[in-house]
């Protein structure tokens, strides 16, 4: 027959927090470095700059397109008029409308690429990793650094794959964090898909509702299932 604490001992499970937003920021442009603000494992806010690439040619570029823009559509507004008073075919018009179309998509490209230059925080969080310094020239594609964030945790745990008789999403979960001695509440928001037929174990994933001060991802978590 199993006692009390034979059954509290088999509802917990062991896990580790993980951050809920983590990313690996690339540039999209070849282009020098001019600035980088935070240092490794120095916090961020939303929206904040992370690296500030040199972009004097793509300003000219948008600078030059924007001007073109200008004179296409003068262009335009002439052969339209001319088109009402009869001097002109309607030929001509379908092409300075082509034309001033053709010339606002290489200004919608240019605008992205001036926006490229400042690549800054999609969330709030911390520098994980930096793989680039000031004065470096960067390639298309190559990565910047890595950012982690701190607002949203969530716990990956691991239970017995006989507790499917009874776990359900949106199940409550107390979490005992060993590195700090505080306790979380959370529920399951995740069942894996299929049971490891070694261990005969399956991975759940717990969102965490509030998240302290002192929390981190990659702490150790005892999972109590209530």
């Amino acid at each position: 027959m199993m006692t009390s604490i034979e059954a509290s001992a088999e509802e917990r499970a062991r896990g580790i927090l993980v951050a809920s937003d983590k990313a690996s920021l690339s540039s999209e442009l070849a282009a020098k470095v001019i600035a980088v603000p935070k240092k490794m494992g120095e916090s961020f806010n939303k929206g904040d700059l992370l690296v500030q690439l040199d972009c004097r040619l793509f300003n000219a570029q948008l600078e030059k397109v924007e001007a073109e823009t200008k004179t296409a559509r003068a262009k335009l507004d002439n052969v339209q008029q001319l088109n009402r008073l009869n001097s002109i075919g309607t030929l001509d018009v379908v092409i300075a409308e082509a034309d001033l179309q053709k010339v606002q998509a290489e200004r919608t490209m240019a605008q992205l690429n001036v926006e490229r230059c400042d690549i800054k925080a999609p969330f709030a969080g911390s520098i994980e990793q930096l793989d680039v310094q000031p004065f470096e020239v960067v390639q298309q594609q190559q990565a910047l650094l890595k950012i982690v964030g701190h607002e949203r945790l969530e716990a990956d745990i691991i239970v017995p794959a006989q507790w499917m008789t009874w776990l359900t999403l949106n199940k409550a979960i107390s979490l005992q964090v060993e590195e700090t001695q505080q306790r979380l509440q959370a529920v399951v928001s995740h069942i894996g898909p299929s049971v490891d037929p070694t261990s005969q174990t399956i991975q759940i994933r717990a969102s965490i509702k509030n998240v302290p001060v002192r929390v981190l991802s990659g702490m150790s978590v005892v999972a109590e299932f209530q």
